[in-house]
């Protein structure tokens, strides 16, 4: 099964690559494929950005810094404080003029998922959805849910893109319910979960691809539902949501490995999908109440 391509920094407008700007943290080797993130401490520039096909925030970590924002032939200048945002479309061309240094979030969002979860919500627009452009707003949700996937960008780890899927989608449906509050009627819902076959294919798929990194549009596609309906029915049948689902088969795994066989504490890692063997321990203590090693010496001993 294909997986969805990586969101690199080649999919990106690249301002924050330029030599004054640079990274501190970064997702572009992350293989995440919803969302891109960086860091950095951006000096003071004017640039023409071109358009890219997905969605643009940038937030301010620090400030104020003064800011002139230009597209669709309109201008806004404004002193944006700590926390304030800048939205800038997908396929929309902007001019930015920073006069003040000061550090800054990027985080790209996929199109896609705006207009899936859009779909998902019942708003029809075969085109996909439009987001209108901001300069120097405050969204405090949006703000938070960019921190947490500023976190997970700064602890590394490919098994972060599962996780990752999923903060996608909430910041899709906040983007949607900021710019449409006018929320159509629901179809009727599905409250029974996903279909008996249905999961046991999902379950079969994640067992057999514990060591590797599982992203939510696989899962989503095995279940044969679209991705926020999946992540829906998935936890309705579960009553966990799939990066739950997937971290606890992973840590399920890991001490069957611990009781019944001799690899090192790094291989287990290996073998079940953790990014390390710290990432191991930390997410094994916190499921089982117990360290790897002494797991292993008690179910060995």
């Amino acid at each position: 099964m294909a997986a969805a391509a990586h969101f690199d920094i080649g999919d990106t407008h690249g301002l924050f690559a330029s030599s004054g700007n640079p990274v501190q943290i970064s997702s572009a080797a992350l293989g995440w494929t919803s969302l891109f993130l960086s860091e950095q401490e951006e000096q003071p520039f004017e640039a023409s950005a071109e358009p890219v096909p997905d969605h643009l925030l940038v937030f301010h970590l620090g400030g104020p810094a003064r800011v002139t924002g230009g597209i669709d032939d309109k201008k806004i200048t404004t002193v944006i404080p700590p926390g304030g945002l800048c939205l800038w479309p997908a396929n929309s061309p902007f001019s930015i003029e920073l006069a003040n240094s000061v550090e800054t979030l990027h985080l790209y969002i996929r199109s896609s998922v705006v207009n899936e979860v859009a779909a998902s919500l019942g708003y029809d627009y075969p085109d996909g959805i439009r987001l209108r452009p901001r300069v120097g707003q405050r969204d405090e949700l949006l703000e938070q849910l960019a921190l947490e996937v500023r976190s997970v960008a700064a602890s590394g780890g490919s098994s972060t893109a599962l996780y990752v899927d999923q903060m996608a989608l909430a910041i899709a449906a906040r983007l949607i319910r900021h710019d449409y509050s006018a929320q159509p009627a629901p179809a009727a819902a599905n409250n029974r979960g996903l279909a008996r076959g249905r999961l046991k294919r999902v379950e079969d798929f994640v067992e057999a691809h514990l060591e590797r990194p599982i992203q939510l549009q696989e899962l989503s596609l095995v279940g044969g539902l679209s991705v926020s309906h999946f992540v829906r029915q998935f936890k309705l049948a579960t009553g966990v949501s799939p990066h739950q689902f997937v971290l606890r088969r992973r840590v399920e795994r890991a001490k069957r490995l611990l009781a019944h066989s001799d690899q090192s504490l790094a291989q287990i890692a290996y073998s079940c999908g953790f990014s390390h063997q710290e990432h191991l321990t930390h997410t094994f203590r916190r499921h089982v109440g117990a360290t790897p090693g002494n797991y292993r010496r008690s179910a060995q001993g």
